[in-house]
């Protein structure tokens, strides 16, 4: 596994599957397009909340993903990008966003390669089994590619979003 990225620390590209969450007047996202979304898409242009959850639908993490939706049209006034990034694919993920109306997007790291760059792949003893799951972990990057925040085992999933937007209000500039 990785080693934790720090602030300062420059955050690794990524290329994946996408699904797009809702535009206003659009009916539906499309998987159907096979859209990829790259870290590098967003170099000189925006910021990036980089969101890792571990489940798709799994009320924890609903709270999680509906708090960044609740603050996502601040995030997008300030030209931050929230990305939401778990191990579901992305026939997982367009079902997500449909019930829920996310108006964001989803990555499909199915094959674990981001949450390991990240190192938020993480292990525990379920009844003598050791399991792996992803740590829901926030990251801010600027337009740099420069890593400016790391939240790690969030506990207030629901309020998480408001403290990153805090954050940005007085980071970026």
């Amino acid at each position: 596994m990785s080693d934790a990225l720090e602030v300062g620390d420059r955050a690794p590209n990524f290329e994946l599957p996408a699904v797009y969450g809702y535009k206003a007047g659009a009916s539906s996202p499309s998987a159907e397009e096979k859209v990829m979304v790259s870290l590098k898409d967003f170099q000189d242009k925006k910021w990036v909340v980089l969101a890792f959850y571990r489940q798709d639908s799994s009320p924890e993490d609903t709270r999680l993903m509906v708090g960044f939706n609740e603050w996502n049209r601040k995030f997008k006034t300030r030209e931050v990008e929230v990305l939401g990034c778990s191990w579901n694919g992305v026939n997982s993920h367009q079902q997500f966003i449909e019930v829920f109306q996310f108006g964001f997007t989803f990555l499909a790291d199915e094959h674990k390669k981001v949450t390991d760059l990240y190192g938020v792949i993480k292990e525990e003893d379920d009844l003598g089994e050791m399991v792996k799951f992803t740590e829901r972990a926030t990251f801010v990057i600027d337009k740099t590619g420069m890593i400016r925040a790391v939240w790690r085992d969030i506990d207030d999933l629901r309020g998480h979003s408001a403290t990153v937007w805090e954050f940005i209000q007085k980071e970026k500039r």
